[in-house]
């Protein structure tokens, strides 16, 4: 098939989501890891050329993936902020803390208050939102580069490797997909004046998946400069209907950063003028794993080491 016309630009940080680190005049900064920054247009960054295209022998193109992609991934990203931000699909219950869970809590920048918001997930939404995910995940040009690396065995031309790696980005998609589908999902909301940041690592997970404590990988994404995501993939959690919202300090904006920024290769982007020595102390630099989850029992653990900065 014959789809010269099409786009060759495909935005693996799509511009639904891209579009809310803008400033007022349209702009994303983009800093470097010395700490130096631009502004961009959010059009320009998240981009790479042909990279999910798949070229014929008769050097026809075939952007199906990146079509699919953008019709049934992207297109439902404005649906999924509109829920989110919609005061009226949160619902609050009073709350008694745990005096030494609370405290455990404010020391890693939660704000503990005597109530619980929760956000409705209507099964659509959180399809939507766990589909969104699991793209943003294994689409990342550094993800599929390494399914290409791990099939190139030097029997195929490079154009017949990349066709198979992405069948396995599609497969990985799948696999993922129905994870997070049946994951329980935590709302970092921040409260303070930090915003949460996105680097050009995209999202992160350790692989291949953990085996003990029950939870195979947890996943830290930034929707929204005001809003995150956290992933645990509980087993047999019965109550998805709704996700809990957690309200971050600076202080857990900047832990939560710290992960994004492990991931950084040249640019990290922010809305608001970014915090250059921040960026240029923890730019590609992993984050610690002072914070550990387990499921035991039935039961979720959540521990933190302090010591471990």
């Amino acid at each position: 098939m014959n789809v010269s016309n099409q786009p060759k630009r495909h935005h693996w940080w799509p511009m639904a989501q891209s579009q809310h680190w803008t400033d007022a005049d349209g702009l994303v900064f983009a800093s470097r890891s010395n700490g130096t920054y631009f502004r961009a247009n959010p059009l320009n960054i998240g981009v790479e050329s042909e990279l999910y295209t798949r070229f014929g022998s008769d050097n026809s193109k075939d952007t199906s993936i990146e079509d699919w992609f953008a019709n049934t991934i992207d297109s439902p990203v404005t649906q999924i902020f509109k829920h989110l931000f919609d005061p009226s699909n949160i619902t609050r219950q009073s709350f008694d803390p745990d005096p030494m869970k609370a405290k455990s809590a404010k020391e890693i920048g939660y704000k503990i208050n005597s109530y619980i918001d929760k956000i409705s997930l209507p099964s659509n939404i959180r399809a939507a939102i766990s589909a969104y995910l699991a793209a943003l995940l294994v689409r990342h040009p550094t993800y599929l580069s390494k399914l290409i690396n791990f099939h190139n065995d030097g029997s195929n031309p490079r154009e017949t490797v990349k066709d198979i790696a992405l069948d396995n980005m599609l497969e990985l998609f799948e696999l993922y997909y129905q994870k997070i589908r049946s994951a329980v999902f935590i709302v970092s909301r921040r409260i303070g004046t930090s915003e949460f940041l996105y680097a050009d690592g995209g999202i992160l997970v350790d692989e291949p998946w953990r085996r003990e404590f029950g939870i195979p990988f947890d996943i830290h994404a930034p929707l929204t400069p005001d809003i995150a995501i956290q992933v645990l993939p509980i087993p047999d959690h019965g109550e998805l209907s709704y996700a809990f919202i957690a309200e971050s300090t600076n202080q857990g904006v900047s832990r939560q950063n710290k992960i994004i920024l492990g991931g950084a290769q040249r640019f990290v982007f922010s809305r608001q003028p970014p915090p250059s020595t921040f960026i240029q102390r923890h730019f590609g630099v992993p984050a610690p794993k002072n914070i550990g989850y387990s499921f035991i029992n039935g039961q979720l653990n959540t521990t933190y080491d302090p010591s471990r900065k």
